[in-house]
């Protein structure tokens, strides 16, 4: 049996559950085991004793963006190292935006999009010795060209878990797939459709009841946009879902549990944060703090961004939460592709009005991710004025982050996705 290792760090590890419990599901792959390392280091190492015990190993890689050219160096050391011996696989979405770059520098073989049918079918593949070529959704070279293999259909979320609970993998419930506003900074729409599929209520609940016996008293629920749960088309509201949803965790959730919604690692569009949302959480959930897009303050630039949500509904949005009682956290991305000062100036006037509400802000730099409208826009830039703005809303304690933070988010452009 090939041995696996997983590099497991924190910026991918809810991915790598929704793997883990892929292949829990895979008749195949039972008791495979999977070596996890959460360090460049760890990953590293684990490979080489893997490929040293066993003669092969495979190793797993999930990208974002920002980590590319570590992924990148990272590899060349592995492939230095043991040539021939180990396979490295990448997914994620710079590698499902990206496959060429990826398979050039990172991996010998992709998973486009969603994995869940694609790397345990992989797998079993490279247990057997198999030809993997014409399995769907993925990518490899072949002829010194890239070969991209249509995709698999559409995930169906109840056929897969969002975690392993049999390895001790356990984090958020995944409730929702899709985004149905596309905006253009973000790659969710590009990777998973703009049509929403929703994790059944019974699957919510297994999922919570299994997070109980693994002794974790937090139930987190993961969606591009928290409110959407049950609505056909991801733009209205399907209140009644909501509360079923919710009623059925509370009852299935011990009473020290906590359900925690609209909170990280989602976040709940502002149109959607309304008396009747908030009546719910109140009612069934447990957070005392809410997350809200907003991205900019600026109508001109939530326009080009496709926000379709405007600048009132962000007011809106957080006055309401706080005449809930409820700490609000909202996020905003700067250097948007041809934002002016008087954008900037806008979206600090809104910050100033937000804050005065009692709400923290979390700034982002904007970085291009491949496969987006904004993919060839680069970053308009963030000035020392601005820098210095935010300074002073941070000394004011109106800020989610340290400074530290604000300019590692800046320098990176790690945004919201």
């Amino acid at each position: 049996m090939i041995p696996l290792v997983f590099y497991y760090n924190w910026l991918n590890r809810f991915s790598f559950n929704a793997l883990a419990g892929a292949i829990d599901a895979a008749a195949g792959l039972a008791g495979l085991p999977i070596r996890l390392a959460q360090t460049r280091d760890a990953f590293r190492g684990a490979a080489s004793a893997l490929v040293a015990r066993h003669g092969r190993a495979v190793a797993a890689l999930s990208l974002l963006t920002p980590q590319f050219e570590e992924m990148r160096s990272l590899a060349r050391e592995l492939r230095a190292d043991h040539s021939g011996r180990l396979t490295i696989v990448a997914g994620g979405p710079h590698a499902t935006a990206c496959p060429e770059a990826v398979l050039e520098s990172c991996a010998d073989i992709v998973c486009l999009g969603e994995a869940e049918s694609s790397f345990p079918a992989l797998l079993e593949r490279l247990l057997g010795d198999g030809d993997f070529r014409d399995i769907p959704g993925i990518a490899f070279v072949r002829d010194g060209r890239t070969v991209r293999n249509p995709g698999p259909p559409p995930v169906a979320l109840d056929s897969y878990g969002s975690f392993s609970p049999s390895r001790g993998m356990f984090g958020p419930i995944e409730i929702t797939r899709g985004c149905a506003f596309a905006c253009n900074f973000c790659q969710t729409s590009r990777i998973f459709g703009t049509g929403l599929r929703h994790r059944s209520i019974g699957s919510i609940v297994r999922h919570a009841e299994a997070l109980g016996r693994g002794r974790s008293r937090i139930v987190r629920l993961l969606s591009p946009n928290a409110f959407s749960y049950g609505s056909p088309d991801g733009i209205g509201l399907n209140p009644e879902a909501l509360r079923e949803l919710l009623a059925a965790l509370r009852d299935a959730v011990s009473p020290r549990g906590r359900i925690l919604f609209a909170h990280f690692p989602s976040e709940a569009r502002p149109e959607h944060v309304t008396d009747d949302t908030l009546d719910l959480l109140e009612e069934y959930a447990d957070n005392d703090e809410i997350v809200i897009g907003a991205q900019s303050g600026s109508p001109r630039m939530l326009e080009a961004c496709h926000r379709r949500h405007t600048v009132e509904d962000v007011v809106r949005a957080v006055a309401a939460a706080r005449r809930h009682g409820y700490k609000v956290i909202v996020d905003f991305i700067f250097g948007l592709p041809g934002e002016e000062p008087s954008d900037v100036a806008s979206t600090l006037d809104l910050i100033g009005t937000l804050t005065g509400l009692g709400a923290r802000i979390h700034p982002h730099g904007f970085m291009p991710l491949p496969g987006t409208p904004f993919a060839a826009s680069p970053p308009s830039g963030i000035s020392p004025a601005v820098l210095q703005a935010l300074e002073e809303i941070r000394k004011r304690r109106g800020m989610y982050v340290n400074r530290e933070e604000i300019l590692r988010g800046f320098e990176s452009g790690a945004g919201p996705a």
